[in-house]
């Protein structure tokens, strides 16, 4: 919408900028879809937007020039109230205006010159037929999208790419809680960017200037009035360019993101909250399945976790055709031990004993745990009844070298009598399973008891 040269704008009769300042605006109104006027402090068009155009039947150049009277006289009171208001600097209130089956929504706000005067109004019709029948959208879908418009937390910028020098609407004075008469309007770019979050700005400004991004948008922090800083947001785009291609001007919008931030910050706490939470519960679980798999007196596995073992070395030993050793250990006469000494030294002996097994077990590569009361079980995987035999031997050996006194015992000490059962390819279809295994070393074990205990019997020798 070029400006007429016959056009008096009151942009011309305040300082050299009045032009460019119009040009801006009516940049503004063609990019937006709502209908934009900017009347003069006499009331005159100044400019239309296409869209008015097309609301009313008037061209731009029926209107510019002409009074409100002359090309709106149903709305002339509206507009004339709304001027006097803005000339008054009394707030100027939307209002709402009935045309044949459509209902527009009149928006109006002060526009004023470098000199902080008021040179008109700018208005807005917005056609709100639609959300006038959805009264609940009215909010979410009600833009102010006119740049010469404060809209909710946003305000315009306009920057000359040759000087560095930006033009800031009032708005952005209102809302960082600034003084709204401070005398600025135009200042050096990047001026109230953070100074931690300005390499970043002009990171994202030289990328749109050289054409790498198609936009320009940055997040960055800048100072509030009342003391602190507040998350921006701005978008824009170059809007001129020289004849060489070159770019002159950014034109952008920003809005107050701090809201988003404070959301997004707890968000993360709340995140890093649960992870830390679920590492403490995972390690919990951890301990806790630890100590469900570990008997309480003697710190060894505990049936549960023996049994679980089992299977799988039995599941491991069938699948690759290897041997497996389940060793069955009581200690001998302890239900006389625990009558004669007491229980908190029969508590003792099974401390010590299972020392001792672990020790040797350990040796041979094994593992072992309390069954439960005075018995023990252990495992040997890839071994001979050879070689699992010579570590039955080195545990009776063991346990007899402690000398724990027992006088309830025909030797005088503590002993244990051992049942072994071993998978090998001899018995592979008669031990089918590891409960099959475990019954078979139980077996053995009482073979060993009625022998006389502190001996080692092996399933298979006395079965045949």
């Amino acid at each position: 919408m070029p400006i007429s040269k016959s056009r008096q704008s009151p942009f011309d009769t305040q300082n050299e900028r009045g032009a460019d300042r119009l040009l801006q605006i009516e940049a503004v109104y063609d990019k937006v879809p709502v209908g934009l006027c900017y009347l003069n402090r006499n009331g005159t068009f100044v400019t239309i937007n296409d869209q008015l155009s097309r609301m009313f039947g008037i061209t731009s150049e029926k209107a510019v020039g002409h009074s409100v009277e002359d090309i709106l006289p149903e709305h002339a009171a509206l507009l004339r109230n709304s001027l006097r208001a803005a000339l008054a600097g009394a707030p100027i209130p939307d209002q709402e205006i009935q045309r044949s089956e459509e209902t527009f929504m009149v928006s109006a706000a002060p526009v004023t010159n470098d000199l902080g005067e008021i040179a008109g109004i700018s208005v807005a019709y917005t056609n709100i037929s639609n959300v006038k029948r959805i009264a609940q959208k009215l909010h979410d879908t009600e833009q102010r999208t006119s740049y010469a418009l404060e809209s909710a937390g946003q305000w315009i910028w306009d920057l000359d790419i040759a000087t560095m020098r930006v033009w800031r609407s009032p708005q952005y004075r209102v809302l960082l809680g600034l003084d709204p008469n401070g005398a600025e309007t135009e200042s050096v770019a990047w001026d109230i960017v953070h100074p931690d979050d300005k390499a970043n700005a002009v990171q994202a400004f030289e990328d749109a200037v050289s054409g790498r991004k198609p936009h320009f948008e940055a997040v960055y922090r800048v100072p509030r009035g009342g003391g602190g800083d507040a998350w921006i947001l701005s978008r824009g785009k170059i809007v001129e360019y020289g004849p060489d291609g070159a770019p002159l001007r950014l034109l952008a919008t920003s809005v107050d993101i701090s809201m988003q931030k404070h959301v997004e910050e707890q968000l993360s706490t709340t995140v890093q909250l649960r992870l830390e939470l679920e590492q403490k519960l995972l390690e919990a679980n951890r301990k806790l399945r630890k100590l469900s798999e570990r008997d309480h007196l003697t710190n060894l596995p505990n049936r549960r976790k023996f049994n679980h073992l089992l299977k799988r070395e039995f599941v491991d030993a069938a699948e690759h055709a290897q041997t497996l050793a389940v060793l069955m250990i009581d200690i001998d006469h302890f239900k006389a031990y625990n009558d004669f000494y007491g229980h908190l030294a029969g508590d003792k002996c099974l401390v010590q004993v299972g020392r001792a097994l672990n020790k040797v077990i350990k040796q041979s590569g094994g593992s072992i745990a309390r069954f439960g009361g005075e018995e023990f079980a252990a495992l040997l995987s890839g071994v001979t009844t050879e070689q699992a035999s010579a570590t039955a031997a080195q545990m009776l050996d063991t346990v007899s070298a402690m000398q724990l006194e027992h006088s309830g015992s025909p030797t005088g000490i503590i002993s244990v009598s051992i049942g072994m059962a071993v998978l090998e390819d001899a018995n592979r279809t008669i031990i089918d399973g590891p409960d099959n295994i475990l019954n078979f070393a139980d077996s053995a074990l009482y073979e060993s008891k009625r022998n006389g205990r502190g001996r080692l019997s092996v399933w298979g020798d006395f079965a045949k």
